[in-house]
């Protein structure tokens, strides 16, 4: 399969979930958020049939996301069903972080579950280390089970983590060396994201934006 330019297109990315725990400032509008009803979400066996398709066509690579992936019941046991497709031989999750640690088994947290059943790297949303400016931007209090996330993700041993910060002038552009810091320490990868018009609110506003060069 390729696109216009001849270009071989061999990563899908699959939105499970559009439902999330957190709030994010430049991600969703202060409006209350009306979630898809249930029954128009693909179930997990109609996921894997499109994934099925995908690999036929030459898709090599498939990446989880949402929403929040891992706030959808069966996650774990839809994960271990990805592998098994012919073709498959990379798979990603993206989230917030703030399920990883949980335990879901008296022997096993989320995250080494998420790799025991096949998840290869994940990509974790981190915006800053100051625990205030995270509930601030998430609208959440889960600074302490994102970092813990982050500490279960290196336990469980992925081939490879990611962190993903948003930097916004105003917010925390103060945070870009600590961040740094931080994913060097751990020997994790670092990539800071523009701020994209997805949400509603201020935070949006031309003066939140941040150039490559001003970083």
């Amino acid at each position: 399969m390729q696109d216009h330019y001849g270009h071989r297109i061999s990563y899908l990315r699959v939105s499970i979930t559009d439902r999330c725990n957190e709030r994010c400032s430049y991600c969703m509008p202060q409006e209350l958020q009306e979630w898809l009803p249930r029954h128009e979400i693909l179930t997990y066996e109609e996921t894997l049939r499109l994934i099925r398709i995908a690999a036929e066509l030459g898709v090599s690579n498939v990446r989880i996301t949402g929403g929040e992936p891992l706030t959808r019941r069966g996650i774990v046991d839809f994960v271990r069903r990805v592998p098994e497709i012919p073709g498959m031989t990379s798979i990603g999750l993206s989230t917030n972080g703030t399920l990883l640690a949980r335990e879901i088994t008296p022997a096993n947290t989320m995250a080494e579950a998420l790799r025991d059943a096949g998840v290869q790297s994940v990509n974790i949303s981190l915006d800053t280390l100051d625990g205030a400016v995270y509930s601030q931007i998430t609208g959440r209090d889960f600074h302490a089970q994102v970092l813990n996330g982050i500490d279960a993700a290196m336990a469980a041993g992925f081939d490879q983590i990611k962190l993903n910060a948003v930097l916004m002038r105003g917010r925390n552009e103060d945070q870009l060396l600590p961040l740094i810091e931080f994913a060097a320490a751990r020997n994790l990868l670092l990539r800071f994201i523009e701020l994209m018009p997805v949400s509603t609110t201020e935070v949006l506003s031309e003066s939140n934006f941040m150039s490559v060069m001003e970083a």
